[in-house]
């Protein structure tokens, strides 16, 4: 009976994982056709503007108060039928979700004023355009403020299909969407219109999908204190690591709205939405094995948990290398030929520092994840609090002398701190398991092998008289790698990608006949 349940745990994680891939490929996709058709019809300036969604979605997500992850938790441990232990909790939460969203409306909404006066520095947009668009943008953000609730329901119930199929969707609609509207009214305005539109439609489809999915979920306002009390200290504590991670996550976003010009912030924000995409093969992995982690620790199969984490250790390490070093490598390259010789010139080194501070931060995200899987938040939010002490007053210092380059390098070095401090005290507080063999099983061989096949083809590419030759080079660069580098992978988790592929193949031929 526990090897059954051991399978089916270990088959649901590597099913979600594949829908979580699948999902976030596309998104990456979408974002790279989209990005430099934005930044055309806008302008850099505008699209800059535009940047500034991100950073406030973030900002605000911190009064989430930890709890989408406490939903999360709570339902991937419930083993009661038709998941009823958690109902009260989840429809508490929703309720909360909700309230929070008309707050956030109203406090963006009257601070609009504030925004364009005092803390934007736009030469080419009036204060008027700034100002209507930071209340229509306090708008889409209150629509989009619930679907962290939903999508920590969906995560905890494992349905990473229906959640990706979901996300793939909204988004698509969003930034095609987008597009058209550019092309028939090539305006700021009624680019962030469509987007509170896209924002309707999606928070629909959410509130649609999750009440289908959880048959408790209702509609009507309901509120427990009781249920909310048995998730109160994990909630706390996710909610003291929420600020955290906003604060360094999006700290280099904000100071360089802050300190330098609107123009400087669409430049970083290009390239810092050209390195995330590193980031949507980290969410796929710690998204599918968040719930799988808590499930496995719930039910205390110590001895698997800690099997599947070395396994996602080394998945991590070689996904991770490829784009980063494809990034670190022929990052301006890419930029040059995707966008144009300005954004490479203004983009490149930027983006460069970033990816290295993604990867970074995608080696050491297994680590945080087993920590709250088992319900220990404490040690990464005293990690985050030290980080920060040191993290604002360089980087307010950097992103002043060294502008948008500066910025980036100090999110790097923040992540080097974390690799240093936050993976040991997993490896040897948490698991009873030493950091060098970790190191060599998981980082060092797809490291190596990376550095050696980029850096090799990008000088290969330097003396090639031809500027096409950048996709070709780089494609048989990712080739190179993905060869060499799946040999490092243990038996158990090459035959585990080997049946990935085939299940990705035969799913694109079941779409093509």
């Amino acid at each position: 009976m526990l090897a059954t349940e051991v399978s089916s745990v270990s088959s649901k994680l590597k099913t979600n994982i594949l829908a979580n891939l699948l999902g976030g490929t596309w998104i990456a996709v979408l974002t790279v056709v989209i990005m430099p058709l934005q930044v055309h019809l806008l302008g850099m300036e505008a699209y800059g503007f535009i940047g500034l969604i991100a950073i406030l979605q973030v900002v605000v997500s911190t009064f989430d108060l930890g709890l989408s992850s406490a939903v999360t938790q709570a339902v991937a441990a419930d083993q009661s039928i038709k998941l009823k232990s958690t109902s009260e909790l989840v429809n508490s939460v929703a309720t909360l979700y909700w309230s929070m969203a008309l707050l956030i409306a109203a406090v963006l909404w009257f601070s609009s004023d504030w925004i364009a006066a005092s803390w934007l520095k736009p030469s080419v947009l009036d204060a008027a355009t700034v100002t209507l668009g930071m209340q229509v943008i306090a708008f889409y953000l209150a629509l989009r403020w619930p679907v962290a609730f939903y999508t920590g329901l969906i995560s905890g119930m494992q349905r990473m299909d229906v959640l990706n199929m979901i996300k793939s969707g909204t988004a698509t609609v969003r930034l095609l969407g987008g597009i058209a509207v550019l092309l028939i009214i090539p305006e700021l305005m009624a680019f962030l219109i469509w987007f509170a539109i896209s924002a309707i439609l999606e928070t629909t489809v959410y509130v649609t999908v999750s009440r289908i999915l959880f048959g408790g979920l209702e509609i009507r306002p309901y509120f427990s204190l009781e249920s909310i009390r048995t998730v109160w200290k994990f909630s706390l504590a996710m909610t003291a690591i929420s600020v955290m991670a906003m604060l360094l996550g999006q700290l280099d976003r904000l100071m360089v709205s802050k300190l330098l010009s609107l123009e400087a912030l669409g430049y970083y924000s290009l390239a810092y939405n050209t390195a995330i995409g590193i980031s949507l093969l980290q969410t796929a992995i710690n998204s599918a094995s968040f719930p799988a982690f808590s499930e496995a620790h719930s039910q205390r199969q110590s001895e698997n948990l800690l099997r599947r984490y070395d396994k996602v250790c080394q998945l991590m390490g070689y996904a991770i290398a490829l784009p980063c070093f494809a990034l670190i490598f022929f990052g301006y390259d890419i930029l040059y030929a995707w966008i144009d010789a300005g954004a490479a010139a203004g983009g490149y080194v930027t983006m460069a520092l970033l990816a290295l501070g993604f990867y970074l931060n995608a080696m050491v995200s297994n680590a945080y994840i087993m920590f709250i899987a088992q319900g220990q938040p404490m040690l990464p939010l005293k990690v985050n609090v030290v980080g920060l002490l040191f993290y604002f007053p360089v980087l307010f210092w950097l992103t002043s002398e060294t502008g948008t380059n500066g910025a980036a390098a100090c999110w790097t070095f923040l992540n080097l701190y974390y690799f240093f401090t936050l993976l040991p005290q997993a490896q040897i507080g948490l698991l009873r398991q030493k950091v060098m063999p970790w190191l060599k099983h998981n980082c060092f061989p797809f490291l190596l092998t990376g550095l050696l096949v980029f850096g090799g083809m990008k000088f290969i590419l330097d003396i090639l008289p031809k500027t096409w030759a950048i996709w070709p080079t780089l494609i048989l660069s990712a080739a190179i790698y993905s060869f060499l580098g799946f040999r490092f992978l243990s038996t158990e988790l090459s035959t585990d990608i080997r049946v990935l592929l085939r299940q990705v193949t035969n799913l694109v031929l079941g779409i093509v006949r």
